[in-house]
């Protein structure tokens, strides 16, 4: 009986080693079949390209539903044209200092010396002005598309107090 078990379970181990070996037979082929696939290059996915189409007053934005940004404008006129703002109104003579053959005028906060020009804030741009004179209690200068030089006079309260 005890023979009768033993050679049972040789029996039974030899079919299992017989079927490990098929099994990992078939594996390798299977894995040597893949492999020759893959030196072909990997066919293209083609992506397709979502298409949203707003009609302005259909429909409202889900996330934002009072927004008006949608809304169809009234188209602008092409005749008017934009106002030109008088910029040399923003122009401030802050101070003048140094001896008079060589002057440096303050204007906006920043140092101008005779002859020298730049770029000022103004508003809510910039303006390209030149120095053309410094004077005693003025400076006279040339604003980048105007024609006539304008001519900046230092304020009163910024004046020293003689007493």
């Amino acid at each position: 009986m005890f023979l009768i078990r033993l050679s049972a379970r040789r029996c039974r181990s030899t079919r299992f080693r017989a079927g490990g070996l098929v099994l990992a037979g078939w594996l390798g082929l299977v894995t040597l079949a893949q492999g020759a696939e893959t030196n072909r290059p990997p066919a293209e996915v083609v992506i397709p390209k979502s298409v949203f189409v707003s009609e302005g007053d259909v429909g409202k934005d889900p996330f934002f539903p009072n927004s008006t940004r949608t809304k169809r404008r009234a188209p602008e006129d092409p005749v008017k044209k934009p106002v030109q703002q008088d910029l040399s109104q923003l122009l401030v003579l802050k101070g003048i200092t140094g001896p008079p053959e060589k002057r440096i005028a303050l204007i906006n906060n920043l140092p101008f010396a005779k002859d020298e020009e730049g770029e000022v804030k103004a508003g809510n741009g910039k303006v390209k002005i030149r120095v053309l004179e410094i004077g005693e209690k003025s400076v006279t200068v040339s604003i980048a598309g105007t024609v006539a030089p304008k001519e900046l006079l230092l304020q009163e309260t910024l004046l020293p107090i003689n007493k």
